[in-house]
């Protein structure tokens, strides 16, 4: 005999395809003997995100350490312009993307949209500005510094949108404040070998501000933006690289004086191997954080880049020991930033969207269930609830 599908609300027999002109959300326990796990599924689903996660911290590690060798290793420039730097890697971002379209069959079919063109224009600012700050503060440093586009991003979602910011959250922003004070405290007890001198220091602290505040404008626009428009993931990658070349390009062409691959200094081997992997690993780094967003929750991002973060402070203090040495004050920054992290994202509002991190397959049953054939309705699970959903169109129940 099938089961019976009850609406969560009333706690009524389900008689009718809809109740109350909405969908209805009904609760089913599981057979007897069923299983509470999909244990291939979710056995597949931890080795892909924990795939996912290895690759952005091995490319985000090897992406810093190679955009800051290739200046390091070739008497302080870099052996290009890093307008064209930013320009190629652009380009690797959009050959990929746009060969992933090509096979979905959507590349002829897309018509360019101006609505891209600004983030586009930010981004490229803000990677231009990247690449500018490493001549004033080594990439663990750095990393620490860019931290406050997570306060800004709070501030606009206040004023401008009016959201809410629970206490919790007001407790982690405080406690990011402190983290970032940490590490620059940590950048100002290193001796003058070290570190070119507090100038520096000051300076590249102003250069975080304005870099945060590029990030957390492109974020908010593009957030805003992928939430209103009907294409294809791809297709939107696709549409910010585009503009993202011309316009770093112009920029480049503009910036070098019509000689974007004019060499700097002495090009050596150890140099262009840097240089290569430099805009490899950062058009797929690129591409990967692009992915990590949507595979995995926010938390598992926290960890993921907690430990890029370490890790590119290591190889620094190995490769690089006149720029940076790794010290305790830095080491209790990052831990700091890392819990205000976690305190940030388990402070989201009940009636907020969620974070992502509801990807459990507990207490899902693999199960074939029939209900009243006037339902005609086609049912889908919220795994985080253990509920089943329908919605008017036609279909089957399978879970």
């Amino acid at each position: 005999m099938a089961p019976t599908a009850y609406d969560k609300d009333t706690g009524k027999p389900i008689t009718s395809g809809i109740q109350n002109g909405r969908p209805v959300t009904v609760k089913l326990p599981p057979p007897e003997g069923a299983p509470t796990l999909l244990p291939k599924l979710w056995e597949l689903q931890i080795v892909w995100n924990v795939i996912i996660c290895c690759a952005f911290i091995l490319l985000d590690v090897l992406k810093q350490f190679g955009t800051y060798g290739t200046k390091e290793y070739n008497s302080g420039k870099y052996p290009i312009s890093q307008a064209t730097i930013v320009v190629l890697t652009e380009m690797i971002k959009l050959v990929v993307t746009m060969a992933i379209l090509y096979c979905q069959g959507g590349l002829y079919t897309m018509k360019l949209s101006w609505k891209f063109a600004i983030p586009s224009l930010i981004y490229g600012m803000n990677n231009n500005l990247y690449l500018y700050a490493l001549n004033f503060a080594p990439p663990p440093l750095w990393n620490i510094l860019i931290q406050s586009r997570v306060f800004m991003t709070a501030l606009i979602y206040r004023i401008v949108f009016h959201r809410r910011i629970p206490p919790l959250r007001w407790m982690a922003l405080f406690l990011l404040i402190f983290g970032i004070s940490l590490a620059e405290a940590s950048g100002s007890s290193q001796n003058n070998t070290t570190m070119a001198s507090m100038n520096y220091l000051l300076f590249a602290v102003l250069l975080s501000v304005v870099s945060a505040s590029l990030s957390t404008a492109a974020s908010v626009y593009t957030e805003y933006l992928f939430k209103n428009d009907e294409r294809s993931f791809c297709e939107q990658q696709v549409q910010l690289y585009t503009y993202g070349v011309v316009m770093t390009g112009a920029w480049a062409l503009y910036i070098t004086n019509g000689h974007p691959f004019a060499v700097q200094g002495e090009l050596t081997n150890t140099t262009v191997v840097l240089l290569g992997m430099t805009m490899l690993v950062g058009g797929l780094g690129g591409l990967a954080v692009a992915v990590i967003i949507k595979s995995i929750d926010n938390i598992a991002k926290i960890y993921s880049a907690t430990i890029a973060i370490l890790l590119t402070a290591v190889v620094c203090a190995i490769f690089f020991p006149l720029k940076f040495h790794l010290n305790w004050m830095y080491v209790g920054a990052v831990v700091t930033i890392f819990v205000s992290s976690v305190m940030y994202e388990r402070g989201k509002p009940v009636n907020g969207q969620g974070s992502g991190s509801h990807n459990s397959t507990d207490n899902v049953a693999l199960r074939t269930i029939t209900v009243e054939p006037k339902l005609a309705a086609k049912f889908t699970v919220d795994v985080t609830e253990g509920d089943l959903h329908y919605s008017n169109r036609t279909g089957s129940l399978s879970r």
